[in-house]
């Protein structure tokens, strides 16, 4: 069992392998394990909005696993390009392979975790509420990432995608993405988080070493959250532990979100001694707290443990910080 479930989390590990809007050169390189970060984050956030518009209940530890698994079987079928997928002769046998591919990686898994992660991966965008939004999500953060090639680069290729994908999420039937994408052209509070969110990609990890494999904060928090949702799932199935799993998730997804501002600065030099540590802690917390406030106050109570309060004595700080 535990060479299954290691040979599933290799394959895990690769995601940040697998390329995404590579044949256009974007001038902020993207691959699968940074955007299903995204996709996680931004759905998480999305289902307290769709909650508190509508009478619709998720399931958020099965909304983060679609989430954080639905382009997994990528590292097997490769990176295939949006059109070509929806090319009407070779939709049906690409669909086909994919589902193919995730039942390839289910099948490495314990037997106790099959039917969860083929909820995740073989069923991720199904007709499910999570699945749904799940699907959406995953639309609006391909419009965030080409409206910042736009500005940045001045691409004609990102700029009309965004205008694209923009006119479909401004009509699209869910609030939640009605609110997010208003929010993000707004350039209102909560769009500053989303920016923070989005710029985690740039927040480079182990600095001042050689890296044979760069690593940034959203490649990390999303292998972080992976390992989260796994381990849960085997305190749980395994040992018979009372675990909030989605909650682990939660904050791990989170738990970086602050280096934003401040940056990613090396450990030595956080805990060089006990009053610099503290000194740290106290402004981290700081800005935690300032990010928070950019959400609708609807969110902040939640947002604040898995931002601030990520690593707290629980039993799921205590697994965030194991993980």
């Amino acid at each position: 069992m535990t060479m299954q479930n290691g040979n599933f989390i290799r394959m895990l590990t690769r995601m940040q392998n697998v390329p995404r809007w590579d044949e256009y050169a974007p001038r902020f390189p993207d691959n699968a394990a940074s955007h299903s970060f995204r996709v996680a984050l931004f759905s998480l956030m999305a289902s307290y909005l769709e909650e508190e518009a509508t009478d619709i209940k998720y399931d958020r530890l099965t909304l983060l696993g679609k989430a954080l698994f639905h382009d997994m079987n990528e590292v097997i079928t490769g990176p295939i390009k949006h059109r070509t997928k929806k090319e009407p002769t070779l939709h049906a046998h690409i669909q086909a392979m994919e589902r193919q591919a995730s039942e390839k990686l289910v099948a490495l898994l314990s037997k106790s975790l099959q039917p969860d992660f083929t909820n995740y991966l073989v069923f991720a965008e199904d007709d499910s509420p999570e699945g749904q939004l799940v699907e959406a999500i995953d639309t609006f953060d391909a419009m965030l990432f080409a409206k910042r090639e736009a500005e940045v680069t001045g691409s004609a290729f990102f700029l009309a995608k965004t205008n694209e994908l923009k006119a479909a999420l401004e009509i699209h039937p869910s609030p939640a993405i009605r609110t997010l994408t208003a929010s993000v052209w707004a350039k209102d509070d909560m769009s500053r988080f989303i920016d923070n969110v989005l710029m985690m990609d740039t927040i480079r990890r182990w600095k001042g070493r050689f890296n044979t494999i760069d690593d940034n904060d959203a490649t990390h928090a999303f292998r972080a959250a992976s390992l989260g949702l796994f381990n849960g799932l085997i305190e749980s199935k395994k040992y018979g532990v009372d675990i909030n799993t989605a909650e682990v998730v939660s904050r791990l997804l989170c738990h970086d979100l602050v280096e934003g501002t401040t940056g990613d600065v090396l450990g030595p030099v956080k805990h060089a001694t006990p009053v610099t540590a503290a000194a740290f802690e106290a402004y981290e917390r700081t800005e935690g707290e300032a990010l928070i406030h950019l959400l609708p106050s609807s969110m902040r109570k939640e947002f604040h443990r898995f931002v601030v309060e990520a690593k707290d004595e629980t039993y799921e700080g205590q697994m965030v910080d194991v993980v």
